[in-house]
């Protein structure tokens, strides 16, 4: 017997313009960082509070993954710790094996010729 699940979907309020308050702990905030705490909204007037959580903020680097190098069927990025290469290819694209491994070959081959021109040090020294 089947049965059906309704979902329930929140109401999602924008505020386009607002006056936040911001109670941190430490430092200011950079770009593309993030801060536990709670927000609360404090005057009708679009008037928030953001009180930071005790916790200070710890960065992490391994985390912040960047585009290296980008192909049609595939993607190569770098962060602290590590490479990682994603290779998305329709399966229109190749009639059998043999094609998939001549589209991956190429793929690899067009990869190699951009990062042997790189100087992959300085770029994992900017995911700090």
């Amino acid at each position: 017997m089947a049965t059906k699940t309704k979902k329930t979907q929140e109401a999602k309020t924008t505020f386009p313009c607002v006056d936040l308050k911001y109670l941190g702990n430490g430092s200011v905030i950079k770009p593309n960082q993030t801060r536990r705490g709670s927000l609360t909204y404090v005057q009708e007037d679009e008037k928030f509070e953001f009180k930071e959580r005790s916790i200070p903020y710890v960065p992490q680097p391994q985390l912040h993954w960047r585009l290296l190098d980008r192909t049609k069927h595939g993607r190569i990025h770098v962060n602290a710790n590590h490479v990682k290469v994603e290779f998305y290819i329709r399966h229109g694209d190749y009639m059998n094996g043999r094609d998939l491994a001549d589209i991956l070959a190429s793929e690899i081959e067009t990869m190699g010729e951009s990062l042997a021109d790189m100087d992959l040090a300085e770029e994992v020294e900017k995911c700090y």
